[in-house]
């Protein structure tokens, strides 16, 4: 897979045959980020980040969609410290979520969806440090289910947001504007 959805380089469908001896090591750092200066914001983060960071609703026609502010540069995101640590207290679901994005089958029907993994991303090994996809036995194991869980949350909130984006078109409360630094 090409270099897609700005930051997933090589996302490919879990399987247990595949991914049996797959393990996860996350932590604070977020380098893989470091050159987003925005990303997507779902409607349910508003509140929670609204306080350290600037929501707008960017796009065009039916591609509105919220993102936060990350920096005021391209290339550049201003939250995250030479070291790779998130330096406010809110991190954006999206980024929240990486390495697992889920992904559909242009040939099928979009509701059906896939969890993918990043098999890009420094912290997938083969050495079993950080969290293991499936146990011995190729049965999912609680982490596995609870990223699975979180990206379901996830998907489910961003089609709320794109239904509240397309409410607010269709009522003509988003304005265009422009700013500049």
């Amino acid at each position: 897979m090409a270099k897609q959805m700005l930051i997933y380089d090589n996302a490919v469908p879990i399987s247990s045959e595949r991914h049996r001896d797959i393990s996860v090591e996350s932590g604070n750092d977020w380098s893989f980020a470091k050159e987003l200066n925005s990303v997507p914001m779902l409607a349910a983060e508003f509140a929670p980040a609204a306080g350290q960071h600037v929501i707008v609703f960017a796009g065009e026609g039916d591609q509105v969609f919220p993102v936060i502010i990350l920096g005021a540069r391209p290339g550049l995101n201003a939250h995250i410290g030479e070291d790779g640590a998130w330096l406010t207290d809110y991190v954006p679901a999206f980024l929240r979520r990486y390495p697992f994005v889920f992904s559909s089958n242009a040939n099928d029907d979009d509701s059906k969806l896939t969890l993918c993994i990043d098999m890009s991303f420094p912290g997938v090994n083969t050495d079993g440090r950080g969290e293991r996809l499936f146990d011995s036995q190729g049965q999912r194991t609680e982490y596995l289910n609870r990223m699975l869980t979180f990206s379901n949350g996830f998907q489910a909130q961003f089609e709320r947001t794109r239904a509240l984006t397309k409410r607010l078109m269709e009522l003509e409360l988003l304005e265009e504007s422009r700013a500049e630094f």
